[in-house]
């Protein structure tokens, strides 16, 4: 398991619903008859909670998505704007001076949609959307759990993230599994070395993934918990083929990777050599595989207790770092109300602070009141680049909500309402640009890598965007050899 610091398929038929691909968070969807949440009660969960959420990864938290951010922003505008001003129909295509219409890559199908950027990961949340009626939690979850199998480099159990749930009765909720400080972190542990933040056992936090996938199941799944892990237990198992993104980037990574640990990094390379799997040759993790099926089989409990637990803490304590059993005992993601807003007739629904739901609503809000009726000027462009360098500002001021020290709640609100997004947009020159201090961020932060984002959409209307991160490439490079 990596520790932790798009192609789209449709479900075929007749009905049509439709989801943009790339996907689009801003859609999402929740409740079946929401069974009771299982809630574990370690005997210092209340105290500890709080604490492990906020210390040496708050600042990894808010500086985690930012190129993603860029993406949902661009996707989620440029899907806004052409549904509500679309440029041609398709009978126009010999006037598009040899431009796509954006809404021919929407897809329809009768029984649902996932969107993803590993295709044979996409068509596993499909078949559960198809063959065993599956809602879209249950597809996003299976969805999900695949990428951490195939582009491990982003994604994996050994991390966090979020999701974005609505239901098709209008309401909607958010889980917030964001990884956790473990409980004796201290403020100044990375000083010494700031790389100890990123790198090595002391840069591992308490993974969240699990649990945050099972509090989603458990509220609106139609499919067995185990179902979920199959197909992705199967490709571990049975193999999978290196995927173009993976081949590139064990090119990037290979220095590290060479000379790293074979017992962690073996399955990248091809069996008995020094040299690395390539683009269509075939991958084998059975360790993960046995992990899997010990979560499948245990749920919660295979994951935060028992051998997987033990063999993690052991790993990650000879590593240098400070994770505890009781740390995987006392983690809780958070089941949430979901950010809102309106823009461009349409509500919005994301998630709140750490994630940049925030932000995305700044973005959103900035655009709209923005010219781009002539989508092929240069200057819609550079206004809606402005716009990005305003969102990557917002970002530094996202606190932690769970430590009032640095919540910063009046400024986040402040930058989500309408009245922030008139005075931006005064500042918005259509004759330059600034250097980053124009646009008054709390700090610079370092470009971050290492995460993947999926959205999922069943027949009956629910909705969900996931994102999932190991928050830079490759996580903390390290990877137990046991799981």
């Amino acid at each position: 398991m990596v520790q932790t610091t798009s192609r789209s398929s449709a479900a075929e038929g007749d009905e049509e619903t439709a989801v943009p691909s790339p996907s689009s968070s801003t859609e999402t969807s929740p409740l079946l008859t929401p069974n009771n949440i299982d809630q574990r009660t370690p005997t210092h969960r209340s105290s500890l909670k709080r604490r492990i959420r906020t210390l040496p990864v708050a600042t990894t938290i808010t500086t985690t998505l930012a190129a993603l951010l860029s993406v949902f922003f661009f996707s989620i505008l440029i899907y806004l704007v052409v549904t509500k001003h679309p440029a041609h129909n398709k009978n126009n295509n010999n006037n598009n001076n040899g431009h796509q219409n954006l809404s021919d890559h929407l897809i329809t199908a009768k029984n649902g949609a996932v969107a993803s950027d590993v295709e044979v990961c996409s068509t596993i949340g499909v078949d559960i959307l198809k063959l065993k009626n599956g809602t879209a939690v249950d597809a996003a979850i299976a969805t999900a759990l695949c990428i951490g199998v195939v582009n491990m480099y982003a994604s994996g159990i050994g991390g966090g993230g979020f999701m974005v749930i609505r239901h098709q009765n209008g309401s909607s909720k958010t889980v917030n599994f964001r990884e956790m400080a473990p409980g004796a972190a201290w403020k100044d542990m990375y000083n010494s070395d700031p790389m100890l933040a990123q790198r090595g056992g002391l840069a591992v936090g308490i993974p969240g993934e699990i649990d945050g996938y099972w509090k989603a199941w458990k509220m609106y799944s139609r499919v067995r918990w185990e179902d979920l892990f199959e197909p992705s237990i199967r490709l571990c198992e049975e193999g999978v083929r290196v995927t173009r993104y993976l081949a590139r980037r064990i090119d990037v990574e290979k220095g590290w990777l060479r000379s790293a640990d074979k017992r962690e990094w073996g399955f990248l390379f091809r069996k008995g050599t020094d040299e690395f799997l390539k683009e269509g040759e075939v991958m084998y993790r059975p360790a993960l595989g046995k992990t899997l099926r010990v979560i499948a089989e245990k749920g919660l409990d295979g994951f935060y207790k028992g051998g997987v637990a033990k063999s993690l803490v052991k790993f990650v304590r000879e590593k240098g770092g400070i994770l505890t059993l009781e740390d995987l005992e006392a983690y809780e993601s958070d089941v949430e109300e979901t950010a809102k807003a309106w823009a461009f007739g349409r509500e919005i629904l994301t998630c709140k602070a750490p994630c940049s739901g925030p932000v995305l609503i700044e973005g959103l809000n900035i655009a709209e009141g923005l010219d781009m009726s002539n989508d092929r000027s240069g200057l819609v462009t550079h206004r809606i680049i402005e716009t990005m360098k305003w969102l990557s500002a917002g970002r530094t001021e996202l606190g932690d909500p769970f430590d009032s020290d640095v919540s910063n709640v009046a400024r986040v609100a402040e930058i989500q309402s309408k009245q922030f997004a008139a005075m931006v947009r005064r500042n918005i020159s259509d004759i330059r640009t600034y250097g980053w201090k124009h646009y008054n961020p709390s700090y610079e932060f370092k470009e971050d890598h290492g995460t993947s984002h999926m959205s999922a959409l069943d027949s009956d209307g629910m909705a969900v965007a996931l994102t999932t991160t190991v928050n830079v490439y490759f996580g903390a490079r390290i990877c137990d050899p046991e799981t």
